[in-house]
């Protein structure tokens, strides 16, 4: 594991003890994103509404902050494929039913930070999603492969990776589909073929220093 992803799960794993003294991690980011969304959408110059999603300044009365979705990062190191979680919650706004961006939320000191606005088409991706698997409300986890440059959505987050220690070694033979959303609707994949794809690259990359 490199230094900087270690230093990164040490972090995370941290924030999140402290914080878990004091009560539930979801609920306490979606009161915070209640309170703080306010200051984030004054923040959007008159004019650039569109760019983060909503029609008028209009919509700003009327949103919805729903439930948080915990990101992961890809690593590569020691040769192996890992999950590092990037401390980070996206949590979508809604009007009228329409998510229309996201809220970027993290724990510091035990304390749950509002950190960034925007990303409305991934907004509306996560959507698209939740209306084809309805079912999967119960592990809202999005994977942000950076080598790919493409976001997914699993099925069953749990059974994507094997513990060794504090690492999350990514399992490739799980047969569990997890879903690619930055294009069109989503597209069902597996983890052999996801892993495949990322190590070609890294090795293309490698190969081309």
């Amino acid at each position: 594991m490199s230094r900087k992803s270690l230093y990164l799960a040490v972090v995370f794993f941290i924030s999140v003890k402290l914080f878990a003294q004091n009560g539930d991690i979801n609920l306490a980011i979606k009161q915070e994103a209640s309170l703080k969304v306010a200051s984030f959408l004054n923040l959007i110059p008159e004019g650039q509404e569109r760019n983060y999603g909503f029609d008028s300044r209009a919509d700003f009365s009327k949103i919805k902050i729903e439930e948080p979705y915990l990101t992961y990062y890809i690593s590569y190191t020691n040769a192996k494929l890992t999950f590092v979680s990037g401390n980070e919650w996206r949590v979508p706004v809604s009007v009228d039913g329409r998510y229309l961006t996201l809220l970027t939320a993290q724990i510091n000191n035990g304390t749950v930070e509002v950190v960034d606005i925007g990303a409305h088409v991934l907004a509306q991706k996560i959507q698209e999603f939740e209306k084809i698997h309805p079912n999967n409300g119960a592990q809202r986890v999005i994977i942000r492969n950076t080598f790919l440059k493409q976001d997914f959505i699993p099925s069953d987050f749990t059974s994507l990776y094997n513990k060794n220690g504090d690492v999350l070694e990514i399992n490739a033979s799980s047969t569990l589909l997890i879903y690619q959303i930055n294009e069109r609707e989503p597209i069902a994949t597996n983890m052999a073929f996801f892993c495949e794809q990322t190590l070609n690259l890294i090795n293309n990359t490698e190969g081309n220093k």
